[in-house]
């Protein structure tokens, strides 16, 4: 054996023992021809194959690369798929939660807005204002007279309503229990609608207004607030036995 033929073996006996598995066939020259030579042990113990073997190797070797490889592909292809698809379903998740916070952030805006449709400004007694009646029923008799009038004055709604439409002709009907109480005291309406613990003769006629007979507030200085201000507790004395009162019916 020539020490070319000792190099040649030693060479494909290492390669054998570190793939451990058929390898690409080895591009030999010798004395100016080439050959193909394939890692692996022969019966004979020499550390190649034969030309004829080695197409039929390198062939398997080829598909078991391929094999890997398509193997690989689909696990990294699967694990991609996996992780956009936990993605996606947190990204649903998230916009459910978003949108489900947002409805309720809105349910909340429109119940708010529900809460204050009604001005409280408009039907509580401004700063600086004197109020044209006597709240303690010292009021003259034309000035309960056409208070009574416009008790039961419709045009004063938008609705076709009057005060009388609820508390009757005569003032006396619709109340709470409340209406025993001089004013100021607590009505009803006013703490659900306008939050206000309790409210004066003339705030509760601003309330009827604003409210049931879905108009304007009447003017603070106006003579028609004063004269239904004033016809209000005259009613309230009527209600709670306090005073004879005004006879509405004549």
């Amino acid at each position: 054996m020539t020490i070319q033929d000792e190099k040649r073996r030693t060479l494909l006996s290492r390669l054998s023992r570190q793939l451990g598995y058929t390898a690409p066939a080895l591009l030999l020259v010798a004395s100016g021809s080439a050959f193909q030579a394939v890692a692996g042990e022969t019966p004979d113990g020499s550390a190649y194959t034969s030309g004829k073997e080695a197409p039929l190797m390198l062939a398997e070797a080829h598909a078991e690369a391929e094999g890997e490889a398509e193997a690989e592909g689909e696990a990294e292809a699967e694990g991609e798929a996996e992780a956009e698809g936990e993605a996606e379903a947190e990204g649903e998740a998230e916009a459910e939660g978003e949108a489900e916070a947002e409805g309720e952030a809105e349910a909340e805006a429109e119940g708010e807005a529900e809460a204050g449709d009604h001005d409280r400004s408009a039907v509580e007694r401004p700063d600086g204002y004197t109020p044209g009646y006597d709240e303690s029923g010292d009021n003259p008799a034309e000035l309960i007279a056409r208070g009574e009038a416009l008790f039961n004055d419709t045009s004063l709604s938008t609705n076709g309503l009057s005060c009388a439409s609820c508390h009757g002709a005569d003032g006396l009907s619709g109340y709470q229990e409340s209406f025993n109480d001089p004013y100021p005291h607590q009505v009803a309406m006013g703490m659900d609608m306008f939050g206000m613990e309790s409210v004066h003769a003339d705030e509760m006629v601003q309330l009827c207004m604003v409210a049931p007979m879905e108009a304007e507030p009447l003017d603070w200085e106006s003579d028609e607030l004063a004269a239904l201000s004033a016809y209000v507790v005259d009613a309230q004395q009527r209600f709670a036995g306090n005073s004879t009162g005004h006879n509405c019916d004549t």
